[in-house]
């Protein structure tokens, strides 16, 4: 049974999908290279984000990868990132019932907690993780050391995020995943991964019924 949520959150619990695909358009200009489309941009995000960068002109021979990413955060933080009023009901939700609600991110740590704080959702989760250092790159020994360290089934945790990168976390550690199809990646893209895709997060309350 699971009594543990995971959520990511950009893309997941942050509506910032369009705020990425401005701060990338601005990026493009500055570089004069042509803007992308939003739905462009969910069907050719990948991770490393090196490759997603090279497709759409950047010269990454030339680029450092942690500068073109704080470029990226700063022209990010000219938009508007509200939480999903569906996410918040959510947690709400989930929070009454007692349910451990956790948050995991390759966000910058102090980042992370920062923005969860500024958007009021901090105290919704039992624990914020993000990353330690100004490092990019996936988070599974993380996950898994935390849920090791404080002694939680995989086998009772559900993931939540919006990327097939989330899928593999979830594959990693032991847990069943459910993909939101409107975050970064598009839905076709998200289908091909096996994990349950859902419209929003509404429907978290009816897989959870179906996973009992």
């Amino acid at each position: 049974m699971i009594n543990t949520l995971i959520w990511d959150f950009n893309g997941t619990v942050m509506d910032d999908m369009g705020a990425s695909v401005g701060a990338v358009n601005a990026m493009l200009t500055r570089r004069g290279l042509p803007p992308i489309t939003e739905e462009w941009y969910t069907l050719h995000l990948v991770i490393p984000l090196t490759r997603f960068y090279e497709s759409v002109g950047f010269d990454m021979r030339t680029e450092k990868l942690v500068n073109v990413s704080e470029e990226f955060q700063r022209e990010c933080r000219k938009f508007s990132r509200p939480v999903f009023p569906e996410v918040l009901e959510a947690l709400e939700r989930f929070s009454k019932k007692g349910m451990r609600q956790l948050l995991f991110s390759s966000l910058y740590h102090d980042t992370l907690v920062a923005q969860a704080e500024e958007r009021g959702i901090a105290a919704y989760f039992e624990g914020i993780v993000g990353r330690q250092d100004r490092s990019l790159g996936g988070k599974e020994q993380a996950a898994s050391a935390y849920l090791k360290e404080h002694d939680i089934d995989p086998e009772t945790v559900l993931f939540i995020g919006d990327l097939t990168t989330d899928c593999d976390l979830a594959d990693y550690v032991g847990s069943s995943c459910a993909l939101i199809a409107k975050g970064h990646q598009h839905r076709e893209i998200l289908s091909k991964t096996g994990a349950y895709i859902l419209k929003d997060a509404s429907e978290l309350d009816q897989l959870l019924e179906e996973l009992k």
